[in-house]
């Protein structure tokens, strides 16, 4: 299957009162867990970060994303919702920002993470522990497998559209500097733990953990950690089956 992962970060700023270093620790964290066999088993090439990029890099990119069959779009960083316009804004380098709509794709088969804040602006202002833990299943896990059951799974759903975003309308999200964004560190932690806590026998059986159900498990904690401060939400079908966020074989 040709597919391709895409990270956009902006901590902000280097020094700056609202840099967030816990960005980066998003970035490292997303990618190890896209090139681990439960995570899909994501080739070098097929997994790109864009730090503070300019928006017109990531218009051409998301333009050639059309001749792939399965895209994911993760961004971590600044943002807000802009009320005059209705939707969510990422702020990208110095000056440049981007509408959250303009990564969406008008066909095919796709995946959006955006762990930002979304406070309300009614005019548009100017590590994890996961790779231990998959070294411990590592015995029971065939990188090859999981990969083939990934795709397989992918190509079984509709061409739809899932967007999951770490706060709802109004709230922000919170960071970290030790482990990076509170909803990043839920969603991988807790497929970590699914995954770790799996008790199959790969050679006759296989586990799949959509990424709808990834994103609730990660809200719930969210929730807990933050209360009503953040409140993560999904954009989905409303029939299954969903995409494939982690994966055993």
């Amino acid at each position: 299957m040709n597919r391709r992962a895409i990270i956009i970060s902006n901590p902000g700023e280097p020094g700056a009162e609202n840099f967030c270093e816990g960005v980066n620790k998003d970035v490292t964290s997303y990618t190890r867990f896209l090139k681990t066999p439960v995570g899909g088993l994501w080739f070098d090439a097929e997994v790109i970060h864009y730090a503070r990029p300019s928006a017109a890099e990531i218009l051409g990119a998301v333009a050639d994303l059309a001749r792939v069959e399965y895209s994911v779009i993760i961004f971590s960083g600044h943002g807000f919702y802009s009320t005059t316009r209705l939707t969510t804004v990422l702020e990208l380098r110095g000056g440049q920002q981007i509408d959250a709509n303009a990564l969406r794709l008008r066909s095919g088969r796709q995946s959006l993470i955006l762990d930002c804040c979304r406070e309300k602006h009614p005019e548009l202002p100017r590590e994890i522990s996961f790779g231990m833990r998959v070294l411990k299943a590592a015995a029971r896990i065939n990188p090859e497998n999981c990969r083939r059951l990934y795709d397989q799974r992918i190509l079984e759903c509709p061409q739809e559209l899932v967007a999951l975003y770490a706060c709802g309308v109004g709230q922000t999200a919170a960071d970290m500097s030790d482990t990076g964004g509170v909803y990043s560190h839920n969603l991988l932690t807790g497929a970590s733990e699914w995954a770790e806590n799996l008790n199959i026998n790969t050679s006759v059986n296989h586990s799949i953990l959509s990424i709808a159900t990834a994103h609730e498990n990660a809200a719930a904690r969210v929730r807990h950690v933050r209360g009503d401060r953040q409140t993560p939400t999904i954009e989905k079908p409303r029939s299954e089956p969903y995409y494939p966020f982690c994966v055993v074989a």
